[in-house]
């Protein structure tokens, strides 16, 4: 039977980072030779969530959140079925002259001791509104709340170094929402531990941004492996009763299923999101020999590999008589990813 493998690489379409790598020295040459002879699929996924949710039988519906704070909050012991969840993404809101930019924190910036602190303050202050906040990985917090509300967000991954005006939620109850963030941001404010932060010019939280209100779908998983680190799939896989592993230092390892199998590196998607082209060139290197890695150790006469940008297409690895064949072409990432005519 036929294999399929779906390699995603969120992160990997950024305009402004691929615009530096016309240095021949910096081009992923073996990397834009496999996508340049690969076929390019159109794919609902236009960020990374509604990529991870579609491969997983939920399809994003026009004026609704995808439900990926009830998913990524998900453990058999934490949900109860109807419970509304939302992410809340721990951030710091930069006042830049009559802006307000989302600065998204470092996950291993925001350490436990400061979380446990902001996360009790807020549960303190907002219990008689039926609000609560949990963690459910370093620097990923889900808010529970008892009604889910008429109206619709926007994932943190579009608002990442942007002025979050735009952004904001939006549909009948998005004033009482917009209202509440700008509480929120007073009430971190004022915490001891976030003084002391900005004395000692350490970054700092000072704001939530939230996301994906929902409770808990239906979903539908062929798969039979998933690798990868999110708190997202970390949920999909746990609705899916499968477990999901961290990326093997030997890609070969991840392969040995004779099932579908997925695989989720977001290194790119990390250094994106902080803005670090240095880090996203890095991340970039290290994904084009994990590629290469899987090239090697996979038959493309038996397996399908698809590779998602998360940017509504895919690429369709097909073989071509030999790796050598495989490797051989000359259109820039840029080219291949930049030119917006997928």
């Amino acid at each position: 039977m036929r294999r399929q493998i779906d390699l995603l690489l969120p992160g990997l379409h950024w305009d402004t980072a691929l615009k530096q790598l016309n240095d021949q020295d910096n081009r992923p040459k073996n990397l834009e030779r496999v996508l340049g002879k690969a076929k390019s699929v159109a794919e609902p996924g236009a960020d990374l969530t509604t990529t991870l949710f579609s491969l997983f039988g939920v399809a994003a519906v026009a004026d609704c959140d995808l439900p990926s704070g009830a998913v990524t909050a998900y453990t058999p012991d934490r949900q109860s079925d109807g419970d509304c969840w939302a992410l809340a993404t721990p951030v710091h809101l930069l006042a830049d002259r009559d802006r307000l930019i989302l600065i998204r924190l470092a996950p291993q910036s925001i350490e436990s001791d400061y979380a446990h602190r902001l996360i009790s303050r807020f549960n303190s202050h907002f219990e008689a509104d039926g609000l609560s906040l949990v963690e459910v990985a370093q620097g990923q917090w889900c808010m529970k709340l008892s009604t889910l509300p008429e109206m619709t967000t926007t994932e943190i991954e579009s608002v990442a170094g942007r002025h979050i005006e735009s952004f904001m939620p939006s549909g009948p109850d998005g004033a009482y929402w917009r209202g509440l963030l700008n509480e929120i941001q007073m009430l971190f404010y004022q915490e001891e531990m976030t003084q002391q932060r900005m004395f000692q010019g350490d970054s700092y939280v000072n704001g939530i941004w939230l996301s994906g209100f929902g409770v808990c779908p239906e979903i539908d998983s062929r798969y039979c492996a998933l690798f990868g680190s999110h708190p997202l799939l970390s949920g999909l896989a746990g609705l899916s009763k499968l477990p999901v592993n961290d990326l093997p230092e030997v890609l070969a390892d991840a392969t040995a299923e004779d099932g579908d199998i997925g695989i989720l590196f977001t290194d790119l998607l990390e250094a994106e999101l902080s803005a670090d082209i240095g880090d996203w060139i890095r991340a970039l290197n290290e994904t084009e020999q994990k590629l290469c890695d899987l090239l090697e150790v996979i038959d493309l006469a038996k397996d399908q590999l698809s590779i998602y940008t998360c940017k509504g297409y895919r690429f369709e690895v097909r073989k071509r008589g030999s790796i050598v064949d495989l490797l051989k072409g000359n259109r820039s990432l840029y080219q291949l990813l930049g030119r917006g005519d997928h």
